[in-house]
Formats: structure tokens, C-alpha cells, sequence
């Protein structure tokens, strides 16, 4: 941050700099004296606007209703809201939104008119605590605010005299818009100001920010144009009353510094910019300008007349002109500065005696009068002259300066006279209380004394309660003398109870009351209050001659009993500090008291009592006033004397090079270092601002002149080269002041003497120590040196301060320091000294005193010891310790660390070397303690160890991740861009890898990453953050978003179907956000499809997917009228999309028909009553008979098409699916009687829209390791085929191998030379799939092929007897099974009594075919529920299905093929499907991209 210059503040009004514009001109800048609106804005229509709000001060008295105006042009939909300044916290506090009330106050409300532009904030019953700046602000883009400042004066607060109504100033403070229309062009044209920067010299212009010029281009007519915009008004007041500090006050005085890039010109000013402009616009309002034609006449050696015409400005407003003499040169013939005695300043006769206190007086003359004599002068002595007006608002800025020399060398000290003694003052009586108590029976001669005494009745015990309490009533009776003072005792504070002692109206008394004794001297005052013998409370109190160490006290005497008043007691104390408690003067005589031993820049609080012969009266009213900070002299003045002084020799940039300073940080190593370097190079030269600090002190103490040029107590350990927190820290802190601290730095290496020397310690006896040192090397004036010592102990030992409990002063280069005790341990440092200041200490020694013989030099004193060890950062296997250096060092010498560490549990440290103050320890235990110390180390030796500090490493803990943030929250849009932020945690740092979809995007080591994803993708949906740390397990945590997009359809192409029929169209939609959805007839002419009549439109989400969504048509009754295409339109924000389904009437009849089918199957006669053209199961259902003809009449009515997708949604169980393709069950009266109708409606719904099997599959030899499989499409639906699937193995293979192809034939490759391989097809489309063709056997280089349904006659026969040989072997392996297993389970029995042995665990495993998972090529056995021999021959074979109840294999040439294990839901709710990735093994259905098969699951 910058010091505030006028060309800052007129950057920030005009806009156009300062990094407050907007980018195309025009500002808005908010200030106490209105609004300042940019250009852009005035420029367009209908934006809101407050430009005509009433923004000049608010007066009014306490209790009376304060109005506030701000009226919104064009406001539109946007909040008006009033809020209230708070300085203090830098923030604004909201009171009203809207005609709302938000603030707790019920004093506050608003007026306003629905629709109308004013808004009116109301205040009822205003206090003064109210006073202070309001806020209207429009909510609108960019905010606008207008400023309003209110003044609630108290009614105690009464005009001056020598004004007779404070009506008079009502005319100054309605000027209304006086503010914008301060116009002072007149005076720039005297200063000369460039005509091109005249646009400056008006504030209407600044605020429009129509000055017509940059304002850099007019900084050279910026000191001219400041001066003439405060007027000659004072408005400093203003801004110390606003917070503005001394440093940035020059532009309320009409003052103007150049801001350069130089470190020192730089200040921390720019926070302050509202209220310096508010001051100034609302001071050229209510403000005096300065007194005009200011004229000084020598009248005497000792006295001067000064005269004035009045201000120009608002001189009709002036209480008082205060004429300022200041004493500049005495021509005695000493030579002597003239100074003034120990008086006090007169402040209301014409002709006034000089304060002799100091060399500058001031004298105040009222209004009335324009001229008035001084007396009391120095003679022959040169004064300068000026003249300020003053009114009750403030007052001007001192007029030009006349000097005049008193003349007549003749010295006059005026002696006040003494007066007479002051009569006696007449004490008023208090009311004979004892004799009323004698009057009433009381005898006791300690409730006499105690009791009835007023003036004693405070000094009352336990034991006389209880010894009076028989009279009790009659005591305290007597002694309120029939008054109540319950209104006295409660406002101070007593309780409850002991109010009833303050009425007299006691009738007894108990141990309740015993508490009361120690309100005895309250209840004494009350007492003496209401005798009416107290004084009052002082009148009229006011404070005077603010300075920053002292002020004036006034007061006038109380009303009541002011006569009997022997002193008064004063309290004041600090507001701002935090302690409440006051500081108490006593004793003082009168009024004026000057109050001194203020501390600068403070606001303060005072009250005061007045005493008499009884007691204390009532407290004045308090006042509260702001002590001013001191500036030092001019700089250039400063800077000449240090420049040309005897210690002009120090060099900064010599003492970095002798301190190894890196060449990169050399450029700011000078007092006149540029400020673009600083804060280029602070984050780099941080590790080495130790260094920089130190050669900047100069080894020299500058913490005197920080502190009076406002420097924070925060920051002056920098002026003393020191730096007792982190760099960064403390320079985040100190940058604002730079330019203090370096001015003191430049001036005091002049100024202030150096540190001494090669500091030794040459003898050592039993009771002294004899120091030696070297004066500083670089020829500072030094006028003496202090020896600073102590003795130590381990309280003190690793102390470093500045002063030591001892200190002897020496001119000499050495000092015998003796009478010390034996053999105790004492610390010694020397620092020389001059008139201006201290070195610094640049080493210290310690030394325990016992006579030792040292030889040569003796003992050289060492840098003091680094301190302030602290854990930077640490993990669970590492460690950063950082210091601070050590605080007594020389400027110039280089300094090295060693580092020593160890375990606790370890005796041996280890040591490392290093120049920085930081360093990592790695490589350490996770939940370990370390012990640290580190020693600083230079050509004298090593110092004494710091602190030491115990450091723990983390703990261990496993990584945990949070799910990620996704921004945009909710609109991430296809091809834009994402930013996704994961964090994680756990101890040592973890490891983070982001994954969009599965796929690694990103993966760095932290716990806090962000990475954006340009060009998203819809499939970019699933959001994954990993973090692992090497401990514990790694943690993942997701996110689904939804990915905004063009809607994508997906249709279900040609639907067959034959008249009469109901046809079903359906189209999916991928779309997010939510689309709208519709079907067109015709697409050019968008002749939409109504629900209703023959047509059901179903639109409905995907219950599974949030973005997809399921359009259905449904034509009813289908005619040749209804053939052709429809379309499925979808459309969001983002686009729209179309797809054409189509409808199709078939040709011909359906190529299946029951009956000859039934007839085939051999079903019985009495159930082909089902066997129609399509199956009417309900003709048999109630015919017990016919269940065992189920599986034949299933098999007809599936058509050779596998159905099980539409079974598994209407939640048939796995034990019945297989008559969905037309197979046989084991068991199926349980299907019978609960899934045949669901059954049969899967055969009728898809009798159009499933394909039957391929036919004449046929295979030609290629060559002996190729082959081509052909075949003809289905007979039935051959148009809804989308897709065949061709499996193949060799022959008693479990390993089965498959391919698509849209085709009707393949080419397989890579077969094996004389091999048998054997081949089945099937069709499918989106829907489902047909059964599978009979399989085809051949073997390549032979070209023999064979099916196995149509083999040869001997073939047959062969196989006949092969099958029947194998039956009976299987027959009688299982009566020997069942005899061994009888046997085992009477011989097992005491074994387990569930049955089962647990010795085999294939006992205890079911076969789960919905958890069987098998790569590409899967095995063809866990396709099917037969396997075929390696001799072709087959192998019965038992699985467990889903309903538990064994499939037995199926016939030779139907095994491994047809008995497909389908996965379908658990036995839940229909709603609980959802569309998963398939099972390779699992072939369902063909997918509608030809990837492969999918199915459902829960």
C-alpha cells in the first residue's frame, strides 16, 4: 500500500488510475460527500442513478427525528438498503433493506412511497451516538452508494456567548449541492495551474470525472491545486476525527508530497481516501477561511500588537481568531534560544501576558474584536506571526505568517501579584442525628458513635449492626433524616436489600443485612447527597491546547455548594485501550489543571469531582478529546544533518556485501531502494531479510523515531535490526510503513553513534570483571558508553533485552565492573552512546565469576544465542525448524547455524550446517519426538545454545479423500470446460489421482488439487478422486454429474407388423437438462402425432439414468393409412435432435403356425383345444391333465425365439425362463400355475418383434485352417434382424469362440488341420434374440461335414447303442451311489447332524451362475447346462439353478449350445431393473450398436 498522495486521491475521483477504474473510463468511487457516478453510466438510459441524492450534512438535536434523503432514479428491481459506517471495525453495518428493518434499533425505519425515487431514513429520537456517516446503497451492477453525514448535538453543548442563537448557522448548513459546486478555479488561475488542468479545480468535475485531462499529466499543478481546494480551511480535525493518521493528513491541510518510487516517500495512505475528500468537501461548507491583511506593530521591546480583517469565507460564523507567536531567534549577545517560564495561557483579555512555557503561544480573541496586544515578550528576539478562525465547526488553516523583532533590548518578567488569603468558607451543618437518637431511646455509646454519627456511620462493622440492632428502626430513622434515598443508593449500585436501609423504613434487622456493612461509605454518600451538603457536579468542563504529551482542563464550579469546594479529583483514561479502569489525580486546587504524560495520537476520556468537608459530590459530565501526533522536522533539514555529520561514512550496500547478501537482493540493500524492487524481489530475498534488516539499523537503536513517526509497536523490533516473527509475516505487516522506518534507518546512521567493538573480557576475580573494548569503526560521534549487566538465572538465561538491570556509564574504552557475588554467572554487553541516541548491543558475554588467569585477549564476547525456534510445517516423516537470529550481533559480521537434533530416546545428537534459518529434518519416524537446538557461529566462536524445542512428528493416518467439487456446480456443458478440485488428507501427505470415467487424468502429491477438463464429454460423467499415502488403505470417493448437452435419440427402426395389429414405436433419449418431447408425422410440415384415439404417447425418465428418457407411440388397430415413418424429436437450451422410426405392414401371414407344430409335439387330444393359430393358453390353464404337455405347447407358441428379456421384466423366476425360448422344465407346475399367462404375453408381444432362427447354416472348406460359415435369414421376421452371432469350438471343447456380423456368412481363420469344430447361429435386435440353429460339424482338410440332428442311418444306430450302453452304466452307478451314500450317512451321522461333511467343501459351495464371470471366448460348458464329451458322446451333467432345483442336460445335439444360463432379477419389485454391462457369457441380446449382448439386472 502507497502513502495517499493528491495525485492518488484525484486517480481515485477521476477513474481513471490507481487501479480503482473500470476498463473503459468512468468510475464509481463512493464518498462522504455524495456519489460519484462514471460516465458509462449517466450515459445510458434507464440504469439506476442516485446522482440527485441530498448528500450535504445532517443536523439536528438530541431527541429531536433525524431524516436522511437519498432518492434512486430508475432503481428498477434493484434493493435500496441503508447502512451505517463503522470506522473502528472498517465495515458497514446493514440497518434497512428495502422498507425493512434489519437492524434491533425500533428507532430506525423508512419512508417510502411505492413507486416513487425517495427513500427516506427516519431516526427517532436521535442521540448523539448516532452521529457519524450513513450509506444508501442500490443494489445494482456496479453498486451505487451516496454518503450522509449526520451530527446529533447534544443539548448540553451550548453555543459561545458572544453568540446569541445558534439559528445564525442553520443558513451555512442547508447550502444545498455547495459541495459539488465548490468551485476554486479562480484560485488555480492565480497559482498559475496549466489551463488543461483546470477540469481540477472544481469538485463537480472530479466527482463526473469530466476533468478533461489525465491526472498524471497535471501532477506538477498538484501542490497549486490542493492548496486552493481546502480553501485555507483547516480540515485536519476532520480527519483525525475520521481516523486519518498524522502521516496522511497533508492533504487536509492543503498540502500536497510527491510520491516518487523511492522507499522513503512511500506511505500507508490509500484506505483513508473516502474520508479525506469527505473532509474537505464537507470543511469548504461549514469552515472559516483564514483571517485576512494580517498586520504586526512592535509596541515594546516585550510587546506586539497583532490585527486582522475577517475571513472571506463564512466570517460571519467565526467564535474566536487564535493568534499563534512563535519565538524563531533570540539576538541576545549569548546567543541563546529564547525561551518562557512556567505560566498559564490567558485566554479572554486584549491584552495578554506571554506563556512563559514554551517557545510558541497562542492567544485567543473573540470574534468581536480584530486585534489585540501581547505583553511578556523575549526582547530583541525574532517572532513569526499568524492568525486562525475559529467557529464551532473547526477552523481555518493559519493565515500567511508575518515576522516581527522585538526591539528595545529591555527583559520584562512579569510576576503574577499574589492576592489576599481567601476568606474562610462557611461549612454547611449536618442534621443533628445523635440527638434525634437520644430523642428516640437510644442509649448504647456505640450506636451513638456509629450509628447516629453521619460522619462515621461508614466505618461500621458486623458487630455494631448486631449490637444496635434492637434499635435499628431508630437509628436509621434518624439518620436518613425522613428523606428516601433509594434513588441515590440504587444508581450506585447496592443491592436489592440494602436499598431498604436508604428508604429509613427498617423495623428489623438479621444476618441478611450483615452484607450491607461494606456499602457503608456508599450508603454515607447517598446520606451526605441527600443532606444536601455535598457539592455538585463541576460545570462547564472543556479541554484546551490539545498537544500530543499534554491538554488543558476547564471547568467552572459547581452550582451548589461551588463555594465550599477544597479541591477537586480528576479522572481520565485512555477509549481506545482495553483496559477500562481509570487514572485518578487528587488534590487539585482549580480550574485550569494542566493534564500531562498524554501519550500521542490517543483519544482520550475525562471527568471530574469536586470535594468538600463532607465528602465527594456528583461526577461532571465526561469529555472526550484526541491528542495529535508529532511529526518530525522536515525531512531535507534531517538529511542535510546526517549527510554532512561525522557518521556520513556508514555504507548499506558495503555491510551486505561483507554479509554474503546474494547478488539478486543487492538492489534493495540502500536507503534509497525503489519500491518496484522491493516487491519484486520480497518473496525471493525473504531467507535473507535478517541480513538486510541488520545492515539497514546500522547496529544502531531507531526504535525512538519509529515509534514518533507512527510506526505500530508491531514493528519497531525493526528498528532495532531485529526480527522476532517470520519474515513474510512481519513484512506483510511493516511494508505500509516502510517509508517510516526507512527515514528513521537513513537518519539515525548519521545521527546515532555505532556499535563498539571487539568486546573481552581481560580478568576475572573473585568480585569483578575487567571489560575491554574497541570504539566503532566508523567514526561516530560517541559521547560515552554503558555497560549493561545482571546476574543470571534459569528464568533469565535465554532472555535477550535491550537494557539489563544494571547499567555504569564510562567515557573510556574499558571498565572495571566490581561487587559481584562469587562464583554467580553474569551477562555483560556495552553499547555507546551520544545526545541523539544508543547503539545496539553487538555481542554479549557471560561470565562466571570466579578468579581465573586468562591469557592473551582473554575471553571474546559472542553473538547472542539464535531464538524463537518454531516448527514450520511438519508431516509424519518430516520436520521444517525455523529461528530468528540472534538479536546482539554486528551488522557487518557473517553468521552460520548449527543445527543439533536427536530422539528422545537417542544420547547422541546429530549436527547440521546450514547459513539459513530454516531447515528440514527428513527422513524421521511418524508420531516420533525430536529434541532441537541450534547455536549461531562466527569468527569469534559459537554462541550459547537457544532454546530448546521439542518437535513431534505426525502420526500416521491412511488417506482420505473428500468426493470432488465440480464448478460450474450445475451446468457443466458438453465441450466446454470443468474445474474439479479433490482434497485429501491423512499424514504423510497423500498421493492424489483424479479419474474421469476410469481414466487416469491427473495425479500429483498434495491435498488440495484442481484441474480443469477442457472440451467435456457426456460420457465425462463420473467424477473419481484416489488418494493414497502408503498407509492404511487407499480411499476413493465419487461423484455423478450431469453433463448439459444436445439431446441424442436412438430409435427402434422398421417394426413389422400385420394389420389390426398394435404396434408399439419407441425411441430412447439422451438429454440433460430435461427435454421436450414430441412425435411428428411429418417432419417438413411438423404435423404432430395427439395422444388420443388409436394413439397412446407415453414420455417418461429412465428410472435408472438421470439424462435418458423413453418415447412410446402406440398405434391401436393398424391400417394401411398408419404405414410409414414417424419421428421422435427431442429438443433443450442447448439443440435438438430427430429420429425417424418406422411401421411397416407385413406382406404375408406369420410363418408359424400351433397347430401343425402341436401336432408334431405329439400333444395329446384333449389340449389341442390351445393349439390355434397362436396359442390360447386359457383354453387349458384350468386342465390338470394338460400340465404335462406344457413344455411341448411352450415350445410351439416361443417360435424359436428366445424371450427371456421380456419374461425377466415382468419378474418370472429363473426356474421357469427356459420356456421363454421354447425349452423344457424340470419341474413346472410351479410356472404353470403362477407365470404362464406373463409367459404367453412375452410369446404374443414378441411374435412381430423377434427374429426366429437362421436356416441351411452351411459351412465351405476354405483351406486347412479357414472356413466359410453361411446361412439364410430367419423365416420369421427377417426384417427385424439386426445382427447374427456365430459360436464355434472344436467338438468336446469347453472354450467357446464367437463373432457378429451384419451378414449372412463369416469367415473363420486360425482352425486346426484335422480337427472337429462344430458351429451354431443365431438372429437378434435390440429386443431379444431367436433360439439357436441346430449345430454343424466339420473337419478342416477332410472337408467332412455333418449335423448332428442329420447324420447317416448308421451313425444313428451306432449313437442309439452307444446311449443305450451308457444309460445302463449310469443306472447302475447311481444304485451304487445310493447304497454307498445310505451307508455313509449311518457311519457319518454322529459326525454332523445337518448331514453334510464339512471335510468336503464342495458341500459348502452353490453354484451362484449370477456371480460366474469368464473373459472374451468364454468357456461354452457355463454357457450351457451340458457339456460334450472329448468323444463326442454325451455326459449328464447337474447344476444348480437359481430356484434350486437341478437342469437336467439336454439332448446330445442340442448340448452346449441352447441351455444358455441367463442372469435376470432377484424376486423384487419390477421397478428395481436397471440395464448393466454384460456378462460375455450372457447372450440375451444383441445390443443395438452390435458391441454385443447386455441384460438386466436389479
Amino acid at each position: 500500500m502507497l502513502r495517499t498522495s493528491v495525485s492518488m486521491l484525484l486517480l481515485v475521483a477521476a477513474g481513471v488510475a490507481v487501479n480503482l477504474a473500470p476498463p473503459q473510463g468512468g468510475v464509481v468511487v463512493n464518498l462522504g460527500i455524495g456519489v460519484i457516478l462514471s460516465r458509462q453510466q449517466q450515459s445510458k438510459g434507464g440504469l439506476p442513478s442516485i446522482r440527485d441524492s441530498l448528500t450535504q450534512p445532517v443536523h439536528v438535536r438530541a431527541g429531536d427525528d433525524a431524516l436522511i434523503t437519498c432518492v434512486v432514479r430508475d432503481a428498477g428491481g434493484a434493493a435500496v438498503m441503508w447502512k451505517r459506517e463503522d470506522r473502528e471495525r472498517h465495515s458497514r453495518r446493514v440497518l434497512t433493506a428495502g422498507e425493512t428493518r434489519v437492524t434491533a434499533d425500533p428507532r430506525f425505519h423508512v419512508l417510502h412511497d411505492a413507486g416513487g425515487d425517495v427513500w427516506v431514513l427516519v431516526i427517532k429520537q436521535s442521540k448523539p451516538m448516532d452521529s457519524g456517516i450513513y450509506v444508501c446503497e442500490v443494489n445494482s451492477n456496479p453498486i451505487l452508494r451516496s454518503f450522509h453525514k449526520l451530527s446529533v448535538l447534544s443539548r448540553e453543548v451550548l453555543p459561545p456567548d458572544n453568540k446569541s442563537d445558534p439559528s445564525e448557522y442553520e443558513f451555512h448548513m442547508s447550502k444545498e449541492a455547495f459541495a459539488k459546486n465548490h468551485n476554486y478555479t479562480d484560485c488555480c488561475i492565480e497559482a498559475n495551474v496549466s489551463t488543461n488542468c483546470l477540469g481540477f479545480c472544481r469538485i463537480q468535475s472530479i466527482l463526473e470525472g469530466n476533468t478533461g485531462q489525465d491526472p498524471e499529466v497535471c501532477e506538477p499543478d498538484f501542490p497549486a491545486i490542493v492548496r486552493c481546494m481546502a480553501d485555507g480551511r483547516n480540515h485536519v480535525p476532520c480527519c483525525i476525527q475520521e481516523g486519518v493518521p498524522d502521516i496522511c493528513q497533508d492533504v487536509c491541510r492543503g498540502e500536497y508530497t510527491v510520491i516518487t518510487d523511492n522507499i522513503k516517500t512511500h506511505f500507508s495512505c490509500s484506505a483513508y481516501t473516502e474520508q479525506t475528500l469527505a473532509c474537505i468537501v464537507e470543511g469548504v461548507e461549514i469552515l472559516p477561511s483564514a483571517p485576512e491583511k494580517l498586520r504586526v506593530v512592535v509596541l515594546s521591546d516585550t510587546s506586539l500588537q497583532v490585527s486582522w480583517a475577517p475571513p472571506y469565507e463564512n466570517g460571519d460564523t467565526v467564535t474566536e481568531v487564535v493568534v499563534n507567536l512563535t519565538a524563531l531567534r533570540n539576538f541576545d549577545d549569548d546567543g541563546t534560544d529564547a525561551t518562557f517560564g512556567n505560566g498559564t495561557t490567558a485566554v479572554t483579555p486584549v491584552s495578554l501576558q506571554f506563556p512563559l512555557s514554551n517557545s510558541t503561544m497562542t492567544v485567543k480573541v473573540p470574534a468581536k474584536q480584530n486585534k489585540t496586544i501581547v505583553t511578556g515578550l523575549q526582547p530583541f528576539t525574532m517572532y513569526e506571526v499568524t492568525a486562525t478562525a475559529f467557529n464551532i465547526h473547526g477552523s481555518s488553516l493559519p493565515s500567511y505568517a508575518v515576522r516581527a523583532v522585538t526591539y528595545i533590548p529591555f527583559i520584562t518578567t512579569p510576576k503574577p501579584s499574589k492576592g489576599q488569603d481567601a476568606p474562610k468558607v462557611k461549612v454547611p451543618k449536618l442534621p443533628d442525628v445523635r440527638t434525634c437518637c437520644k430523642n428516640k431511646g437510644i442509649t448504647h455509646p456505640t450506636c451513638l458513635d456509629k450509628m447516629c454519627e453521619p460522619s462515621l456511620s461508614r466505618i461500621a462493622q458486623v458487630t455494631d449492626l448486631m449490637i444496635c440492632a434492637p434499635w435499628v428502626a431508630e437509628s436509621f430513622s434518624c439518620l436518613t433524616n425522613g428523606q428516601d434515598h433509594s434513588p441515590c443508593c440504587r444508581a450506585r449500585g447496592l443491592p436489592a436489600l440494602c436499598q431498604q436501609l436508604c428508604t429509613g423504613n427498617v423495623t428489623q434487622i438479621d444476618f441478611s443485612y450483615f452484607k450491607c456493612v461494606k456499602h457503608m461509605t456508599t450508603f454515607n454518600s447517598c446520606l451526605m447527597q441527600g443532606y444536601g451538603v455535598l457539592p455538585s457536579e463541576p460545570v462547564g468542563l472543556r479541554v484546551s491546547n490539545v498537544h500530543d504529551e499534554y491538554a488543558v482542563v476547564h471547568w467552572d464550579t459547581p452550582k451548589l455548594n461551588g463555594d465550599t469546594v477544597t479541591s477537586y479529583i480528576l479522572h481520565y483514561r485512555i477509549l481506545d485501550n482495553s483496559d477500562d479502569d481509570y487514572q485518578i489525580i487528587a488534590s487539585i486546587q482549580g480550574s485550569p489543571f494542566l493534564l500531562q504524560d498524554l501519550s500521542q495520537n490517543s483519544k482520550y476520556e475525562v471527568f471530574l469531582e469536586a470535594v468538600n468537608a463532607h465528602g465527594v459530590g456528583e461526577p461532571s459530565t465526561r469529555v472526550v478529546f484526541h491528542t495529535p501526533s508529532t511529526l518530525v522536522q522536515d525531512e531535507t533539514d534531517m538529511e542535510e544533518r546526517w549527510v554532512d555529520g561525522p557518521g556520513s561514512s556508514y555504507n548499506m550496500t558495503a555491510c551486505c556485501v561483507k554479509v554474503k547478501l546474494s547478488e539478486a537482493c543487492l538492489p534493495i540493500c540502500s536507503y534509497d531502494a525503489n519500491m518496484s524492487d522491493i516487491r519484486r524481489l520480497v518473496a525471493t530475498c525473504e531467507p535473507e531479510l535478517a541480513k538486510l534488516v541488520r545492515c539497514a539499523s546500522g547496529g544502531r537503536n531507531h526504535q525512538k523515531c519509529c515509534q514518533r513517526r507512527g510506526a505500530p509497536s508491531a514493528c519497531l523490533t525493526l528498528c532495532a535490526g531485529v526480527i522476532v516473527d517470520r519474515a513474510l509475516s512481519l513484512a506483510s505487516t511493516c511494508l505500509p510503513y516502510a517509508g517510516n522506518i526507512v527515514q528513521c534507518f537513513a537518519e539515525g546512521t548519521g545521527l546515532l553513534p555505532g556499535p563498539v567493538e571487539e568486546l573481552h573480557v581481560t580478568e576475572v576475580t573473585n568480585s569483578s570483571v575487567l571489560l575491554v573494548w574497541e570504539p566503532p569503526q566508523d567514526g561516530s560521534n560517541v559521547t560515552d558508553y554503558v555497560i549493561h549487566y545482571r546476574k543470571m538465572d534459569n528464568t533469565s538465561m535465554h532472555e535477550v533485552v535491550l537494557k539489563l538491570d544494571n547499567q555504569v556509564v564510562v567515557t573510556n574504552t574499558s571498565a572495571n565492573i566490581t561487587s559481584l557475588d562469587k562464583g554467580y554467572v553474569y551477562d555483560f554487553f556495552v553499547v555507546s552512546r551520544n545526545d541523539e541516541g544508543t547503539s545496539l548491543p553487538a555481542s554479549s558475554i557471560m561470565i562466571n565469576v570466579t578468579e581465573t588467569k586468562l591469557e592473551g585477549k582473554g575471553i571474546a564476547a559472542v553473538t547472542s544465542p539464535p531464538h524463537s525456534l518454531s516448527v514450520a510445517s511438519h508431516s509424519a516423516t518430516y520436520v521444517v525448524i525455523s529461528w530468528q537470529p540472534p538479536e546482539f550481533s554486528h551488522p557487518t559480521e557473517e553468521i552460520s547455524y548449527r543445527l543439533y537434533h536427536k530422539p528422545a530416546s537417542e544420547e547422541v545428537f546429530n549436527v547440521v550446517e546450514t547459513s539459513l534459518t530454516t531447515h528440514m529434518l527428513e527422513n524421521l519416524m511418524p508420531n516420533s519426538q525430536y529434541i532441537v537446538y541450534v547455536v549461531a557461529k562466527n569468527k569469534k566462536g559459537l554462541s550459547f545454545p537457544s532454546e530448546t524445542l521439542i518437535a513431534w512428528t505426525d502420526p500416521a493416518y491412511p488417506a482420505f479423500v473428500e468426493p470432488p467439487t465440480v464448478h460450474p456446480i450445475n451446468l457443466v456443458i458438453e465441450g466446454s470446460s470443468m474445474t474439479i478440485l479433490c482434497i485429501a488428507m491423512g499424514t504423510p501427505m497423500p498421493t492424489i489421482s483424479l479419474y474421469i470415467s476410469g481414466r487416469l487424468v491427473r495425479q500429483e502429491t498434495t491435498r488440495h488439487m484442481v484441474t480443469v477438463v477442457h472440451n467435456v464429454t457426456r460420457d465425462m460423467n463420473q467424477i473419481s478422486c484416489y488418494a493414497d499415502n502408503g498407509y492404511g488403505t487407499p480411499m476413493q470417493a465419487s461423484r455423478r454429474i450431469s453433463i448439459s448437452h444436445v439431446p441424442h435419440i436412438s430409435g427402434s427402426g422398421v417394426t413389422m407388423a400385420a394389420k389390426g395389429d398394435s404396434v408399439t414405436l419407441q425411441c430412447h433419449v439422451d438429454s440433460y437438462p430435461d427435454p421436450k418431447m414430441i412425435f411428428w408425422r411429418d417432419l417438413n410440415g411438423r404435423v404432430p402425432v395427439i395422444h388420443g384415439g388409436k394413439y397412446e404417447i407415453n414420455l417418461q425418465r429412465n428410472k435408472d439414468e438421470e439424462s435418458s428418457y423413453i418415447m412410446t407411440l402406440k398405434i391401436i388397430g393398424l391400417v394401411e393409412e398408419d404405414e410409414g415413418d414417424y419421428f421422435c424429436h427431442a429438443e433443450n437450451a442447448f439443440g435438438s435432435a430427430t429420429q425417424p422410426v418406422t411401421v411397416k405392414i407385413r406382406a404375408m401371414e406369420s410363418t408359424m403356425n400351433v397347430t401343425q407344430c402341436c401336432n408334431e409335439q405329439n400333444v395329446s387330444a384333449g389340449c389341442m383345444d390351445a393349439c390355434s393359430f397362436f396359442l390360447d393358453i386359457d383354453a387349458v390353464i384350468d386342465k390338470p391333465d394338460c400340465i404335462n404337455d406344457f413344455d411341448k405347447l411352450m415350445k410351439c407358441a416361443a417360435d424359436g425365439s428366445d424371450h427371456r428379456s421380456c419374461c425377466a421384466s415382468w419378474d418370472v423366476p429363473k426356474r421357469c425362463l427356459d420356456w421363454c425360448r421354447g425349452e423344457p422344465l424340470l419341474n413346472n407346475k410351479f410356472c404353470v400355475l403362477s407365470y404362464t399367462k406373463q409367459i404367453v404375453s412375452c410369446f404374443h408381444e414378441g411374435r412381430d418383434r423377434l427374429p426366429g432362427p437362421p436356416q441351411n447354416v452351411k459351412v465351405d472348406i476354405l483351406s486347412a485352417h479357414s472356413a466359410l460359415v453361411s446361412w439364410d435369414p430367419p423365416v420369421k421376421n427377417p426384417n427385424t434382424v439386426e445382427m447374427y452371432r456365430v459360436f464355434w469350438r472344436p467338438v468336446g471343447a469347453r472354450v467357446t469362440q464367437k463373432n457378429d456380423t451384419k451378414d449372412t456368412k463369416i469367415t473363420v481363420s486360425s482352425l486346426k488341420d484335422g480337427t472337429w469344430y462344430e458351429f451354431v447361429v443365431k438372429a437378434g435386435n435390440h429386443l431379444g434374440t431367436s433360439t439357436l440353429t441346430e449345430p454343424v460339424r466339420f473337419i478342416v482338410g477332410d472337408k467332412y461335414i455333418t449335423s448332428a440332428a442329420n447324420a447317416n442311418q448308421d451313425s444313428a444306430h451306432v449313437g442309439v447303442i452307444v446311449g443305450v450302453v451308457l444309460a445302463l452304466v449310469i443306472v447302475a452307478a447311481i444304485v451304487v451311489g445310493v447304497v454307498w451314500f445310505l451307508r455313509s450317512r449311518r457311519l457319518l451321522g454322529a459326525k454332523s447332524s445337518g448331514g453334510v461333511a464339512f471335510e468336503n467343501p464342495s458341500y459348502l459351495r452353490e453354484v451362484n451362475m449370477d456371480h460366474i464371470q469368464i473373459p472374451s471366448g468364454g468357456h461354452l460348458g457355463e454357457m450351457s447346462n451340458g457339456m460334450v464329451g472329448a468323444n463326442g458322446s454325451a455326459t449328464t451333467c447337474i447344476i444348480s439353478g437359481g430356484s434350486g432345483q437341478p437342469v437336467q442336460a439336454a439332448s446330445p445335439t442340442q448340448q452346449g449350445w441352447k441351455q444358455e444360463i441367463l442372469h435376470v432379477p432377484a424376486q423384487s419389485t419390477h421397478s428395481a431393473a436397471s440395464e448393466v454391462a454384460p456378462s460375455l457369457y450372457e447372450e440375451l441380446k444383441l445390443g443395438h450398436d452390435g458391441a454385443g449382448f447386455r441384460r438386466l439386472k436389479p
